[in-house]
């Protein structure tokens, strides 16, 4: 009902902006003005987005190679 009744006035409804609240490495609270956004999260600096793609290389390296099959070691020719 509320919608219909901004509707009927002729105003835009108001879009309410999503301020980030923590970092999504340290979990610390953000709250300076200027926040640093990558990937499509927000982290409280430089160094903790650094640190975040670090840790997500590393995961991913991790699950590869437990993924991957042990090489066999090749038949010695004599």
């Amino acid at each position: 009902m509320a919608d219909e009744a901004v509707k009927a006035a002729g105003r835009p409804p108001k879009k309410k902006k999503s301020r980030p609240t923590n970092c999504a490495q340290s979990n610390k609270r953000i709250r300076r003005k200027n926040w640093y956004y990558r990937n499509g999260r927000y982290f409280a600096n430089k160094k903790s987005f650094q640190l975040f793609a670090k840790q997500k290389e590393e995961e991913k390296a991790k699950k590869a190679s437990e993924a991957a099959p042990a090489p066999t070691p090749a038949p010695a020719e004599g």
